[in-house]
C-alpha cells in the first residue's frame, strides 16, 4: 500500500460523475491508492481533518440546472476556495480532471490556483494528443494518441507549463499543465469526458504518471 489518501470530488452538470468514480475506483486502489469519494464540496474546508494526500476534482460548476427545484450547487463557496488553496499552498496535490476547470461564478482566485479556466469546447470528435516532452515524468514514455472525447478550449496562465496539447483548426490547445504553488502541486488535464477515454491505457498512464509526481515531496 501507498500509504497516500486520495480524495474524488464529484458534482455539478452534464457529466457522468458515478461513471468517472466507478472507473477511477479500481484502477487507482490497484496501485495500492486508498481511495474515498464525495458530492460534498463543504469537504474542501476540512482537508487536513481527513488527511487527504491528493484531490482528485472531477467537477463541472457552471449552467443552469435541468430542474428549477435542482439544488446542484453551481460555484465553489468563498469559504471553499480560501480552504483549498490554502491546503495546496501548505503542501496538498490537486489533479483537476475535464470540467474541473468549469468554475461557474466562484472566486478569481480558484482559476488562479488551477492555472486556468474552460471557455468553450466544439462538438465531440476524434484529435490527436500530441506531448511536449519525453523527458517529464508525467508524459514519460507516453507517445502520441487519437481520442474521441470534448476537446477544450481553455484560458491558461502564464504560471502553467504544458505538457500535452492537441491540435484544431492550425491552432495548438493545451491540455495537460502542471503549476507549483507553495509548497503543493496541482496539475489540469483536459481530457476525459467518458468511457471512451478513461477506458484507454494512455489517459490511465497519464493519470498514474500525474498522481506520482504529484505526490513527491
Amino acid at each position: 500500500m501507498t500509504g497516500k489518501d486520495i480524495l474524488i470530488l464529484l458534482g455539478g452538470e452534464w457529466h457522468d460523475f458515478e461513471g468517472f468514480a466507478n472507473a477511477m475506483k479500481p484502477l487507482l486502489e490497484g496501485q495500492g491508492y486508498p481511495i474515498h469519494v464525495s458530492y460534498d464540496l463543504d469537504i474542501l474546508t476540512h482537508l487536513h481533518e481527513k488527511d487527504v494526500d491528493l484531490l482528485l476534482s472531477y467537477t463541472c460548476l457552471a449552467g443552469q440546472p435541468d430542474d428549477e427545484k435542482s439544488n446542484t450547487l453551481m460555484k465553489f463557496s468563498d469559504a471553499q476556495v480560501r480552504a483549498l488553496v490554502q491546503w495546496v499552498q501548505g503542501g496538498g496535490a490537486l489533479l483537476a480532471v475535464h470540467a474541473a476547470t468549469v468554475l461557474g461564478d466562484s472566486d478569481q482566485a480558484l482559476e488562479n490556483l488551477l492555472g486556468g479556466l474552460f471557455l468553450s469546447h466544439p462538438p465531440p470528435s476524434k484529435f490527436w494528443v500530441l506531448p511536449l516532452s519525453a523527458n517529464h515524468p508525467i508524459t514519460a514514455g507516453i507517445n502520441a494518441f487519437e481520442v474521441d472525447d470534448e476537446l477544450y478550449i481553455e484560458r491558461y496562465h502564464p504560471s502553467v507549463a504544458i505538457h500535452m496539447v492537441a491540435i484544431h483548426q492550425q491552432v495548438a490547445y493545451p491540455l495537460v499543465w502542471s503549476r507549483v504553488d507553495g509548497l503543493g502541486r496541482v496539475v489540469h488535464i483536459a481530457l476525459g469526458h467518458s468511457n471512451k477515454t478513461w477506458e484507454m491505457e494512455p489517459f490511465q498512464r497519464l493519470l498514474l504518471q500525474t498522481i506520482r509526481w504529484l505526490l513527491e515531496r
